[in-house]
């Protein structure tokens, strides 16, 4: 079985000895990270590919990734979309769509932008991240 994990980790250099000690502990198919504060994709993590979306913010802030282990066939997919989200299609026992995203805290999402990323993930998807939910009771 395949274990999918979800992490904020509010800072992906600072984070790494805690990244790495996560895949010995679990060894996961793919990671979906998000406020990763990357600026550039020259990072590397042993025996995992990334891919990842910045935010092009002046300060390092935000960001979203994907960790795939390189012995699953993994490829991207191309979004379309304004928000904080990275997808890749991955092939486990079947072939799946995983999507990492973040919202801001403080930031208004339309469900149209909602839709439009949904429409553009390919059946069946998973979508892990920080979406800042907040119940109003």
């Amino acid at each position: 079985m395949a274990t999918f994990i979800s992490w904020n980790c509010r800072g992906f250099m600072s984070k790494s000895s805690e990244l790495k000690d996560i895949i010995n502990k679990h060894h996961p198919a793919c990671i979906a990270v998000q406020e990763t504060y990357l600026k550039t994709d020259k990072h590397y993590i042993r025996n995992y590919k990334i891919f990842s979306k910045h935010n092009n913010y002046d300060r390092a802030s935000g960001g979203v990734a994907i960790l795939a282990a390189t012995h699953i066939p993994s490829i991207p997919l191309t979004l379309h979309t304004n928000l904080q989200a990275v997808a890749i299609r991955i092939q486990i026992q079947s072939l799946v769509t995983v999507c990492s995203l973040y919202l801001l805290p403080c930031q208004h999402i339309s469900q149209t932008d909602l839709n439009n990323l949904i429409f553009q993930l390919p059946s069946p998807f998973i979508i892990l991240g920080d979406l800042n939910g907040h119940s109003p009771l």
